[in-house]
């Protein structure tokens, strides 16, 4: 089921999505349904990668929580710079060997 939302925007605003509508050959609704739906995507993978930054979450937890793959997840946090706590050996081989599984689950 689907509910109508509505909100206001200046003229400035209206123009600019507009113009974005022309370029992508998409109407309004569509428009905003993409970008609303990215910044969605990309406010639960900022939140789940403060989780793995905190050492809360692995990087494969942090891409389930964010609803995203582990390749998406690697590159947020990646161009985000975050670094997990430092982990010891076992640890990071721990976390490798769990990755390795959801890869192979999701190749089937």
């Amino acid at each position: 089921m689907t509910d109508v939302i509505s909100t206001r925007l200046d003229e400035k605003e209206i123009e600019e999505l507009n113009k974005i509508c022309e370029e992508e050959r998409i109407d309004r609704s569509a428009l905003i349904r993409k970008f609303l739906l990215n910044q969605m995507k990309e406010y639960r993978m900022k939140g789940a990668g403060e989780k793995y930054r905190k050492g809360i979450v692995s990087i494969a937890e942090a891409a389930t929580l964010a609803e995203v793959s582990i390749y998406e997840m690697m590159e947020y946090i990646s161009r985000e710079k975050l670094q997990s706590p430092s982990l010891t050996k076992k640890e990071m081989e721990d976390e490798l060997r769990n990755s390795e599984e959801i890869l192979k689950k999701l190749e089937k």
